[in-house]
């Protein structure tokens, strides 16, 4: 769980002070990891001890003792208390902690001295609360569009599905933990089962993350007159389901259609309603759904939405002629990961 920490250090540490940092590839032993800090104009690259909890000075004179009190050797553990950040101060062990604080002085000009700060939840079991939450469902859909995002800060991940930073690490560590994702002879995060994290993928969305988000049914013009006629808006709207289908493998014909769409501005839905004049029926087949993730990001399969979310939309039809058409689109996100 080293770079889960890590991470967790450096994205508190951005709130805490002007900085940025993020994780490089790991290099040899016996350091845990190597991160590249931006702190007052500059740019430091560190060497890094992680400790998951730490509560007496002894611990702190050993880590002296064996060579981390130097300017390019760098503490990283979950929460150090206000008494033993001056103890980091004293003996020279610079450090960053998953609550904000941080003691960085490289005798070069640099110096941050922050104690006291306390986080909400500093849990790093990865078997406690493994549960795939909504917010999971979140993340590992931004893995599975693009699979670089694993290995993103977590300041870009956040937005891009709209969940707090806070809330990542615990992600990292319940995926860990599944088994879904591992770590790289080279200390990037990979995704170990890719069919495994797309199947928990597609059954939890429809289960706990689509029931939460805006979705209307209405008739109006027939599937192919609406097909025809609606034409989505880059980064605001979306083909998914079978219509999704259709235009990315050309092997399926629509009998119902859905789309995604913004709907942080309630004019959207209305201009669709009145454009099409549509009408609310729950068995409609015209189907409308709210966004999850910010469609500035994962834009690359324009005019649809991502294939991950197509397949969940297929396999939420129950319809068995949609079957052959969303294995085939469950091979293609496989592959993609796997690259």
């Amino acid at each position: 769980m080293e770079r889960d920490l890590i991470d967790r250090a450096l994205s508190e540490l951005e709130q805490s002070i002007d900085a940025r940092g993020k994780v490089l590839a790991s290099k040899n032993a016996p350091w845990d990891g190597h991160v590249l800090l931006e702190v007052g104009g500059q740019k430091l690259t560190y060497r890094c001890e992680v400790k998951g909890r730490i509560d007496r000075r002894s611990v702190l004179l050993d880590l002296k003792a064996r060579g981390l009190a130097v300017p390019d050797g760098l503490l990283v553990t979950t929460l150090l208390s206000q008494q033993l950040a001056a103890t980091c101060r004293e003996l020279g062990v610079q450090f960053i902690d998953a609550a904000g604080n941080a003691y960085l002085n490289n005798g070069a000009g640099l110096y941050v001295f922050v104690s006291g700060r306390r986080a909400s939840d500093l849990s790093l079991n990865p078997v406690e609360g493994a549960t795939i939450t909504p917010a999971a469902l979140r993340v590992m859909f931004a893995f599975l569009a693009d699979p670089s995002m694993l290995n993103a800060p977590y300041r870009e991940i956040a937005p891009a599905v709209r969940v707090s930073t806070g809330a990542i690490g615990k992600v990292f560590g319940t995926l860990q933990a599944r088994g879904f994702i591992a770590t790289a002879p080279n200390g990037d995060r990979v995704i170990a089962a890719p069919d495994l994290l797309l199947g928990e993928w597609a059954t939890g969305y429809l289960s706990r993350l689509k029931p939460k988000l805006k979705a209307y049914r209405f008739s109006g013009p027939s599937v192919q007159e609406f097909i025809e006629r609606w034409v989505p808006e880059y980064r605001e709207s979306a083909w998914g389901g079978e219509q999704g289908a259709a235009i990315q493998t050309k092997h399926l014909k629509p009998g119902a259609c859905t789309i995604h769409i913004q709907m942080d501005e309630p004019q959207a839905l209305r201009d669709l309603v009145r454009d099409f004049k549509l009408k609310a029926d729950p068995a409609g087949p015209i189907e409308v759904v709210e966004a999850f993730w910010n469609m500035d990001w994962f834009a690359d399969k324009f005019p649809t939405v991502p294939l991950p979310l197509i397949y969940a939309d297929l396999l939420g039809t129950h319809d068995s002629r949609n079957l052959a058409v969303a294995k085939q689109i469950a091979s293609e996100v496989i592959n993609h990961v796997r690259r």
